[in-house]
């Protein structure tokens, strides 16, 4: 690991915890705090994304409550994800971009969900859990309105933050993409 994918990390943390923050800070119904986790993973690799990912959870957890902190495990399944995606020119066009960041969610959201039910009752984020009262108030179980705002939070959610990158990836000019091999095979040039 050189000098330069080392200096990522930090900033890749700073971009989750001050996007997820602002995000979480006006209670809407998204996260936006893995952009940093999917960039690094795509510019410097899996172990790199995981690190900013699952650190970020941390600082983020211990900064805005606790619940934060058992998420951590999605960020790992999202650095694996965006990992495939950048290897597999999932960031080429913003179609193939949507289908990862769709798929990324459906899986976050899943394992999210889970997480959400057993270990906090369905009572995490600001906007998830007012997604969940919503439900709960047209007669859904815990269990069902749980998952279903975790699954359908997680695909926009990923979708938007895999765009947010791919966008950034394609905007960026041919020379300086090239110093980052895994950003270069990410949008197929």
């Amino acid at each position: 690991m050189n000098a330069r994918l080392l200096a990522l990390l930090p900033a890749a943390i700073a971009i989750n915890l001050v996007v997820g923050g602002l995000v979480n800070a006006l209670g809407l119904p998204l996260y936006l705090d893995s952009i940093g986790t999917i960039l690094a993973t795509v510019l410097a690799g899996p172990l790199v994304g995981v690190l900013a990912g699952a650190v970020g959870q941390v600082l983020f957890g211990l900064l805005n409550g606790y619940q934060w902190i058992p998420f951590g495990i999605i960020q790992v399944v999202i650095a694996g994800f965006a990992g495939v995606a950048a290897a597999h020119a999932g960031f080429k066009s913003a179609g193939r971009t949507v289908a990862w960041g769709l798929l990324t969610g459906l899986v976050a959201g899943a394992l999210s969900s889970v997480i959400s039910y057993v270990v906090f009752k369905g009572v995490t984020a600001t906007g998830t859990t007012a997604v969940v009262t919503l439900l709960r108030q047209f007669g859904w179980s815990l269990p069902a309105a749980v998952t279903a705002s975790s699954i359908t939070l997680d695909l926009f959610d990923k979708m938007a933050a895999f765009l947010v990158v791919g966008a950034l990836l394609r905007s960026l000019p041919v020379r300086m993409l090239g110093r980052f091999p895994r950003a270069t095979r990410a949008v197929g040039r």
